[in-house]
């Protein structure tokens, strides 16, 4: 398997340096590794060094892609003849909170999903909620207030603030019943075919139970303790573009050298 990461904007033939201790890392444990030009795909220019070989499995370490970006990148690699680890509908599955809320319905906070055009506000209050956290299918507002909506009539504000700092809202908007959490308490788990994996030990049920039920290679689970003790999931990401957040190079080279294995490809097969 190889992985394949982002080069520098200005230096092509070099890791962008947000990666540089993951991609140094994974040439030290003797994983296969190559460098693309993201600048260079968005121009329809895909050339990873060193190529891809035929029939090769491909998993990417990037940012975040929309569908359709990674739809194009994951096209790409089967034209220079890899297979990547993670099919379109899988990155899709993870990556927009409407696809993945369905199948974990109980162990996250309730969710209502709709356009940009939708009146939320009157259908939330409809609905008997005094306030929501509120974000598009992929990213919460981290500035400027936050997404945290405490009275209905501030959601045109808040939605009109995550247009203006993400520059687009990412499918549509999703508004989240508020659910108090324990702070500090968030934790990242990463999954690799049904197993997931924690840098302190075993993950929790709550984890094991993601790992189960979403049909995806390689994904995230984000979790936290509410304030009556149960373990929430917070967030699934597609593990290709999701950070390390508390994870160390070390700990997450171990799930990268397990997805190396021969047993890795079950789900592929």
């Amino acid at each position: 398997m190889r992985l394949v990461y982002p080069a520098d904007s200005f230096k092509p033939r070099v890791v962008d340096e947000i990666y540089a201790d993951e991609f140094a890392a994974a040439q030290s444990a003797g994983l296969i590794v190559s460098i693309f030009s993201v600048e260079d795909f968005q121009s329809d220019d895909f050339e990873p060094r060193p190529a891809i070989e035929d029939g090769e499995a491909v998993l990417f370490r990037s940012w975040m892609l929309t569908p359709a970006d990674y739809a194009r990148l994951h096209d790409a690699v089967v034209d220079k003849g890899g297979r990547p680890v993670t099919d379109v509908h899988a990155y899709a599955l993870c990556h927009h909170l409407p696809n993945w809320y369905p199948l974990l319905r109980e162990f996250t906070a309730e969710t209502r999903v709709y356009s940009e055009s939708a009146d939320i506000a009157a259908d939330l209050g409809a609905a008997g909620w005094d306030g929501c956290f509120l974000k598009d299918f992929v990213k919460s507002l981290s500035t400027d207030g936050g997404s945290l909506v405490k009275e209905l009539s501030a959601i045109p504000s808040v939605t009109a603030k995550m247009r203006k700092y993400r520059g687009e809202i990412e499918g549509g908007l999703c508004a989240r019943r508020i659910e108090n959490y324990e702070q500090a308490s968030e934790r990242r788990y990463f999954v690799w075919q049904r197993k997931a994996y924690s840098p302190e030990g075993d993950a929790p049920e709550v984890v094991r139970e993601a790992a189960k039920r979403i049909p995806s290679p390689f994904f995230t689970v984000d979790v936290a303790r509410r304030f009556d003790g149960e373990l929430r999931i917070i967030e699934l990401g597609d593990g290709q573009v999701s950070d390390r957040k508390e994870w160390s190079v070390h700990d997450l080279m171990s799930v990268f050298i397990s997805c190396a294995t021969p047993s890795s490809h079950a789900l592929r097969s």
